[in-house]
């Protein structure tokens, strides 16, 4: 029971938002974040429920990353389109079908607008930009080229949203907005989400950092990198000997390379942070919300409107009533400078 509609809208957008965002970005921050970051080594697995946990591919969690993305980013957008284009055409025939009306030669506005499907508003639009927004910021380092699938589909999905208002649905109403509203402020949390997931990315599920290091304390030119990340599985675990991907001894016991690795990656995930955070500051106060050449527009209509508002206060004081009575003339007698009248007085 919200005190106004404004604040009702806001809270439901802000729920249906939180669901979408879990039914939908819960399996890639699961192959980016958890997928086989604590499995365990041969002998002594992590289970649960005796089950034990996936792992990896051979390429690693981030080519999974980037695959999963691109499906999103080409084969769920393009499924979309698709339907928006059927959806409206489907909606018209069954409105048209329902209503039964008679196709005659001369038809007016009203009638042909009656026979198409009611407009469904902006908030689903609003919802798939919004969720588009997110997959192109928060795991770009995995899929770089995801902002570019975005920009050719939003290019064709403004002709589509465009045919769909002008020749398939009826005419919505029109309201009055200064703002996106509730909007702005779920676009700012995706943008500090996605700082923070960038650099949790790169430093935990990438190869950059690990390279890096490899570089510094072992070999700078990478020799034998592949077979320095893998370990050998403990005596008497396996019937063969093998080599799982882990940074451990012998005896499965952490390497100090390992407890180096994790020191640097928190120390990248923190000052990857304050970098950014100081960047987007900055831009923000760099960049004017407002343009100079509109600040200048808004600053003379205030102007204007305010000699406006000056001129119709004198003019109403002309019209205002004597307060004394021995005032002869009014003040409007007085501003007109009106002569006696000329014409005879008629006496009874």
């Amino acid at each position: 029971m919200h005190r106004t509609q404004t604040d009702f809208d806001n809270h439901y957008t802000i729920k249906v938002f939180i669901f979408q965002f879990t039914n939908i970005y819960s399996s890639i921050f699961y192959i980016a974040f958890i997928k086989g970051k604590a499995v365990g080594y041969p002998g002594k697995y992590v289970k649960i429920f005796d089950l034990r946990q996936e792992e990896c591919g051979q390429g690693g969690c981030l080519v999974e990353l980037a695959v999963q993305l691109g499906i999103i980013m080409i084969g769920k957008q393009t499924a979309t389109n698709l339907q928006e284009i059927m959806w409206p055409k489907i909606l018209a025939l069954y409105q048209r079908w329902q209503l039964s009306i008679p196709k005659t030669r001369c038809t007016t506005r009203w009638e042909d607008d009656f026979k198409r499907s009611e407009f469904g508003g902006l908030f689903e639009e609003y919802l798939e930009i919004v969720l588009q927004f997110g997959f192109i910021t928060i795991f770009v380092a995995a899929f770089p080229i995801a902002p570019l699938f975005a920009l050719l589909n939003n290019w064709v999905e403004i002709r589509l949203d465009a045919k769909k208002l002008v020749c398939e649905t009826r005419r919505p109403i029109a309201f009055r907005a200064s703002t996106i509203g509730i909007w702005f402020s779920i676009l700012e949390v995706l943008a500090y989400l996605a700082i923070i997931a960038n650099a949790f990315l790169i430093a935990f599920t990438s190869e950059f950092l690990p390279k890096i290091l490899y570089r510094y304390t072992v070999d700078w030119d990478l020799k034998n990198y592949t077979r320095f990340t893998l370990s050998e599985a403990p005596p008497n675990t396996t019937d063969k000997s093998c080599m799982y991907r882990d940074f451990r001894d012998a005896t499965g016991t952490l390497t100090p390379f390992f407890w180096k690795l994790l020191a640097l990656r928190l120390f990248f995930v923190i000052l990857f942070e304050h970098v950014v955070f100081v960047l987007c500051r900055l831009t923000d106060a760099v960049i004017n919300d407002i343009p100079d050449a509109l600040a200048i527009k808004i600053r003379r209509e205030k102007y204007l409107a305010k000699r406006a508002l000056q001129n119709s206060t004198n003019y109403n004081r002309i019209f205002e009533e004597p307060g004394t009575d021995h005032i002869s003339r009014s003040k409007l007698t007085r501003f007109f400078r009106t002569t006696k009248s000329k014409t005879p007085s008629v006496s009874s």
